[in-house]
Parts: structure tokens; sequence; C-alpha cells
């Protein structure tokens, strides 16, 4: 594991690093299995109320750096650091328990859904609120009417109306990603992760998720997201993570100087 680092941001030079402190930083991260490197050295700032964008092709390494920053895997080497009251502070996120406790939330491609269940019970499923008074502490009653209200406000909060009584598996693909992100923020995280949020969802749900993750970043959080869609990402990206076989290969300010073109170059090593 690395040294702890100067609290003073140094990865990433050009105008985020000029508008924002770090809210977390990745330190020669590296990922071996077998002999084989799914992430080599791969260090990086993310900024504080900044939407990061992480691109590249499939084997490229993206899902494991989101699993690695999310908990879900261990890191071979390297050293993530996390902003505390007190600046950059290493941080050992050994599973996903230690990353929610670190601010960090993760909504995965798959949602992690129960399709059986509604609503409410989705968002806070695994935390759902004991009822007061002796229906809570003798009976351990579910505060079902909390439930209710609590799903419908941090729906409403990204923007979405959705009956918290409504079974899951009937919803739409951008409603079931809502769900998703509601039960996410219900922990009122620092950082969202998204794991491609519109790969299976309509060009209508596509577009109420990319406001979604505007409407995220105005509410101050910071925004990791995973797509294969560049046309999106330069819709609300401030930034975009380029990486190829495991290593990151630019950091790009999405100021209008990019291009399709030039990622693309980037992610096949035709730049």
């Amino acid at each position: 594991m690395g040294a702890e680092p100067d609290s003073s941001d140094h990865s990433t030079d050009g105008p985020s690093a000029q508008r924002n402190e770090s809210i977390l930083r990745i330190e020669d991260i590296s990922k071996h299995y077998e002999g084989v490197k799914a992430l080599s050295n791969v260090s990086l700032d993310v900024y504080d109320n900044e939407v990061l964008a992480i691109v590249g092709d499939n084997g490229a390494g993206k899902s494991t750096l989101i699993k690695t920053i999310s908990g879900v895997i261990k890191p071979t080497g390297g050293q993530i650091y996390i902003r505390t009251e007190n600046g950059l502070e290493p941080r050992s996120l050994d599973d996903p328990n230690d990353a929610k406790g670190a601010g960090i939330e993760t909504v995965f491609q798959d949602l992690q859904l129960s399709k059986k269940h509604d609503v409410a019970k989705n968002v806070f499923l695994g935390r759902e609120p004991i009822a007061e008074g002796l229906k809570g502490t003798v009976l351990r009653k579910i505060d079902r009417e909390r439930m209710d209200r609590e799903s419908i406000e941090a729906l409403a909060e990204i923007g979405f109306s959705v009956d918290p009584r409504a079974k899951t598996a009937e919803l739409s693909g951008g409603q079931q990603q809502a769900v998703a992100v509601a039960r996410a923020l219900i922990s009122d995280p620092n950082v969202v992760l998204l794991d491609e949020p519109t790969a299976e969802v309509s060009v209508e749900g596509s577009e109420k998720i990319l406001d979604l993750i505007e409407r995220l970043q105005e509410q101050d959080r910071t925004v990791i997201f995973i797509s294969h869609n560049l046309e999106e990402i330069f819709q609300v990206a401030d930034r975009i993570a380029v990486l190829r076989d495991g290593t990151l290969i630019d950091v790009l300010e999405n100021d209008g100087t990019v291009d399709r073109e030039h990622i693309v170059g980037l992610m096949t090593g035709a730049i």
C-alpha cells in the first residue's frame, strides 16, 4: 500500500482540478487474476460534485475498477483514499459495507432488484424501518407507511413518480433503474457509481436516466458511471477516463474539444 498523499489534488491538471477538491483518490490500484492483469497501477482523482465517465472496450477493466471502489473485490495492490474532515485518508474497502460506510453506493448493471417484491420493499431491501412502540420493539413489525412515504420522496427527488406498491417486475427499464438508484440514495451517499445505467432501457428511458444523473449532480453528489454510449457521455460527463487493457490511458475534459474519434482511438490503441 502506498504512503498517504498530501491532501492537495495532483493527479489531474485542468479545469476540474481548479474548481473542485478530490472526494476520492485511487492510487496505483492493480488487480491480477492468475497472471491476468485486470487492472495495472491505475491512479485517478475523482472530484467533488463531478460526473466522471469511465469508458473502454470489453475487457478494458471498467467493471473491475467499479467493483474495487464499491468493495466487491479486493485489489492486488494500491490504495484508495476517501475525503474526510481531515483531508484525504486511506481507507480499506474490503466489502460493500465498507464502501457504504465511506459514503459510496453502487447500482450495478443487473440492478439486483427483487422482481417479486414491490417498489417500496426494493427501495428499503435489507434496511426496512421498524414501527414505533410495542409493535416494533416486541413484534418487530415493519413500518410500511414510512416505507411507502419515503420511497415516494426518494423517487420524486430524482424525478420519478412510481407507485410504491407497484410490482417491480411490471415497471419499465427506466423505472427499475430509478428504483435501484433510489435504494442507493436512502443512505445519503456522497458518491454514486452507475454501471451501464442505460444499457437495458428504451430511448425515452435513457433520457430519463441522463436527467437523473444531472439531478444527482445538482444534489451535490459525485457520479461515476460506465457507458458504451459515447453520445450519452458527451451529454452529461464533466470528464472522461479511458481504460485500455487494464491501464488508464487518459482523462479528458468534456469541454467540446474532444470528439468520438479521439476517444475511440484511445480505447483501441490507434492513438
